[in-house]
């Protein structure tokens, strides 16, 4: 497969894959934010070190074969907004989705409009059958992005953020490609 992160677009938004000059604007936007990173699996970052150390992991792993994630940059103003993508989940052998967008642009199908498109990527340039996804319970919003591209509903589970600070209920979901 190995194919490298590529730019994909949508009628409002360009997918490009992220980069470390965009540490700044991603710290003072969403990534140092309580209320956007509430549900992620990783914590809230502090330090501007922090969102350094997320994108320099990013850049290393454009080339990788199990993780593919873009910023979602507006077309009109060229502003990142949020960022997504796929990555290999060991624990269910496929691929998991995961967003995460500016409060200022909740509820406006901006997140649905870029899930839509990676999905589109997933299963043509891909070639997947089959995604998986999961929301905290407590995080509907997240949810019905996911079923309105037509994942189901499987079961509830739990996921910790990876520094184990917190632990959420959480809805699983599959789709099929």
């Amino acid at each position: 497969m190995n194919m490298k992160t590529p730019i994909l677009q949508t009628e409002r938004l360009l997918l490009r894959p992220l980069k470390l000059e965009d540490a700044e604007h991603i710290f003072k936007s969403w990534s140092s934010d309580p209320e956007t990173v509430k549900y992620m699996q990783w914590d809230v970052h502090t330090s501007i070190n922090d969102t350094e150390r997320w994108l320099s992991a990013e850049e290393e792993a454009i080339e990788s074969d199990e993780n593919y994630t873009w910023g979602f940059e507006l077309k009109n103003t060229r502003s990142l907004i949020g960022s997504g993508g796929i990555c290999y989940n060991t624990l269910y052998n496929m691929f998991e989705i995961g967003y995460i967008i500016m409060r200022q642009y909740w509820g406006q199908g901006i997140t649905s409009e870029a899930v839509k498109r990676i999905i589109a990527f997933a299963k043509e340039e891909l070639g997947l059958k089959m995604l998986y996804a999961k929301h905290a319970k407590d995080n509907p919003a997240s949810g019905r992005v996911l079923q309105k591209q037509g994942f189901v509903y499987q079961k509830e589970n739990k996921y910790a953020k990876f520094s184990g600070s917190k632990e959420f209920d959480c809805k699983e979901y599959f789709l099929e490609l």
